[in-house]
């Protein structure tokens, strides 16, 4: 176990721009001291152990002596140390069936950290998540990727949207001062109030560096072209398709005939709207309620 109080573990969510905080934000300001948790170099053994092994081999011995592999004593015993990590969370397509696992190895392992959770919109969420389900060659339309359940895809079940259980579970583990929940419209509306939250939960004083901007390879797909992006996805070569003979090279060309041909269809927004109610019945129990309602969560 680590017993340092001064650890901090960012968790995501997902599509909660953690990836700007990997690899921008926390690596630009070293008072975060920021170990890298898919760096070979650095902890990716760890992480990986904490994020893939199975429960019946799963040890802390082990999990400490990979640990302990990338970084000396003095990195940890009793400074300030941040890790980061969305799958930390739960994979989203996969209902984050692990999730409590992993906050479990993470809490004996780390027995007084303090967590991070970042949370957005779930209407927003959704479409997302789906956008990024397409761009990684799903082929499933709307209405089917909110209603599959099955070992490939399973985000309908609404696991990951349930904010509060997910908060609730860790608060009855940890004392409340130690898990802090931000809000992705902050971030995005308000920023300079998103930091100075962020750097008293760390009681850190220092200056953001205002050249740090949003890491631009999460590219945002418009509306039109994500129904053409389905289209190429169920007949090209993708992670879900492995075994269409289109090759990735026409992309562009097929996703431009579609458009052209087909045009815009418009996102269901309905479909969204009645597959979220239900879960946000539960969010009305998160911190700070003005914001809750003010975000329409």
């Amino acid at each position: 176990m680590i017993d340092n109080k001064r650890i901090y573990i960012h968790l995501g969510l997902h599509k909660t721009a953690t990836t700007f905080f990997q690899r921008s934000f926390y690596p630009a300001h070293p008072e975060f001291n920021y170990k890298q948790l898919r760096s070979k170099e650095m902890l990716a053994d760890f992480n990986q152990y904490i994020l893939r092994e199975n429960d019946l081999t799963y040890n802390l011995i082990t999990a400490k002596s990979l640990f302990c592999k990338a970084l000396v004593e003095e990195e940890f015993s009793d400074k300030l140390l941040t890790l980061c990590e969305e799958q930390f969370s739960g994979l989203p397509l996969q209902d984050a069936f692990n999730r409590k696992t992993i906050f479990d190895r993470l809490n004996a392992f780390f027995p007084n950290a303090n967590y991070i959770l970042v949370l957005r919109n779930p209407n927003d969420f959704v479409k997302s998540m789906y956008a990024e389900y397409l761009k990684k060659g799903g082929t499933a339309d709307l209405y089917n990727f909110l209603n599959r359940k099955d070992s490939q895809l399973s985000f309908s079940r609404g696991s990951y949207l349930r904010y509060n259980s997910y908060y609730s579970y860790i608060e009855s583990h940890v004392t409340k001062d130690r898990i802090k929940v931000l809000y992705y419209e902050d971030l995005k509306c308000q920023p300079s109030f998103f930091y100075r939250d962020l750097l008293d939960y760390f009681k850190l004083n220092i200056e953001i560096k205002k050249s740090i901007v949003k890491d631009k390879r999460n590219i945002s797909f418009d509306k039109e072209k994500l129904e053409a992006l389905r289209f190429y996805n169920r007949i090209a070569k993708t992670p879900y398709g492995k075994d269409h003979l289109i090759s990735k090279k026409y992309k562009k060309y097929i996703i431009g005939a579609h458009l052209a041909i087909f045009g815009r269809k418009r996102q269901k927004d309905k479909l969204i709207e009645d597959f979220v109610k239900s879960l946000k019945i539960d969010n009305s129990n998160l911190p700070d309620y003005n914001r809750i309602k003010k975000y329409n969560y």
